[in-house]
This record gives C-alpha cells, structure tokens and sequence, in this order.
C-alpha cells in the first residue's frame, strides 16, 4: 500500500517556476538586476566574475561569503546587500509581470491534484516578496496552506536550506508530524534540508551522478508532472 502524505512542501524556483528566463543566459534577469547593483558602486563585473566572486561564495556560505565580496571592493556589506536584494526583487517581480518567468509545465495541474489529498505548502530561498507575488500572481493561492520564503536581512541567509529552518516552521504552524510530510525540490540543497528536518524527499532528477546513493532522497523523478504517480 503506497504511503498517504498529508503536507506536501515545495520549492518554488526550478520545481513549479521556470524562473530561468527566455534569454541566450540563463537567469539574464538576475544577472542585469545584480549589474544594476554594482553599477551604483562604480564596479563593472563579468558574469564569470560575478559567479565566481559573489554567487559561489553566497551559495557556499551565506553572510561570511557576502562580507568577503565586500571586503575584496571596500563597500558598506549592509548597504550593499540592501541594494542587491531590492534590485533582484523588482526584477524577479518585473519578470513574472512580462512572462519572462513562468510556471513550470504540468505544474498547476499537480498542485491541483495533490491540494485535494494533502495540505501544500512552499518553501523557498527566495525572497518572501517574490514568492508573495508568485502565488498572488499565477492564482495558486487555492492550492497553498501556507507559503514561505526568506527574510532578506543579511544574517536570515543562515536559514537557507539545508537548514531546516523554515521547513520545520511549517510543521509547527500546521500541527504535522513529520512522518506525514514530504519536500519536492529541483536542488540537492533541499534534500538534505528534508533530511535535517527528518521528512522524506522527492529530488527532480537532471542527470546528477550519485543523487540516491549519497543523498538518499525519498524518490528520484525528472519532471513535476510524475508527482501524481508517486504521492
């Protein structure tokens, strides 16, 4: 007999919003946002320098990887990251608007299917307004319990998945036990926030190499649309 979940969390970028963009780069609009960003400082980065300099530090570790960013260009780190995170906000929300960021295929269609067995919910490591705005502006609000997505003070970046932070969050507020509850995420990062958190996991598979050995997720699919034949 297949196991009946009661809360299904989902990650939103990757899992049900193609936040990729149409342009040649991927992400273009995120990248323009951060330019904007440090245009204002009198700086001009490469997006090879940007990966390398800002975002593989962000990623790695959080705050410490941000002030290391400033520390290497002589900028206030708060001010900055203030700046950074307005700018990546009106351009998210500004992509959304001129359909530039979409939903995933199939992926109304699941939340559908799922929201009449199980309470959804989101978590996410973007900003809260960014998800406010996606679930406001794709119609998904019949679908959802309860959404989440991060604070965009500097040192909220520690709740970032893997932590359990905001998953465990929305455990508490709906009263579930975490044997009933499952997390869906495009991102390794979330499976090991499952696996902190002490729920089962369903990772979209893109051909990473050792994805159920090492990681152990739950189940293993390539697309959102499967979900309706595993949960």
């Amino acid at each position: 007999m297949e196991k009946e979940y009661k809360l299904v969390i989902f990650d939103m970028d990757g899992t049900f919003l193609d936040s990729r963009g149409e342009g040649e780069i991927v992400h273009e609009w995120a990248y323009e946002a951060f330019r904007k960003t440090l245009s204002f400082y009198g700086l001009n980065l490469s997006i090879e320098e940007m990966d390398n300099l800002f975002l593989a530090p962000l990623l790695s570790d959080g705050e410490e990887g941000v002030r290391r960013f400033c520390d290497r260009f002589s900028l206030d780190c708060e001010d900055f990251w203030a700046r950074r995170e307005k700018n990546v906000i009106e351009a998210k929300i500004e992509a959304m608007r001129n359909g530039e960021i979409k939903l995933c295929k199939s992926s109304e269609a699941v939340m559908k299917y799922l929201s009449k067995k199980a309470y959804l919910a989101v978590v996410s490591d973007s900003q809260q307004e960014c998800v406010d705005y996606a679930i406001e502006h794709f119609n998904l609000k019949p679908y959802f319990k309860i959404w989440y997505g991060r604070r965009t003070e500097l040192e909220c970046l520690t709740n970032r998945k893997p932590s359990p932070f905001y998953i465990n969050k929305v455990l508490s507020e709906l009263s579930m036990s975490k044997r009933a509850a499952i997390l869906v995420d495009d991102n390794l990062v979330g499976v090991l926030a499952a696996k902190n958190a002490g729920i089962e996991s369903v990772f979209i598979y893109n051909g990473e190499k050792g994805v159920r050995d090492i990681y152990k997720p739950t189940f293993l699919v390539t697309d959102i649309g499967e979900l309706r034949r595993i949960l």
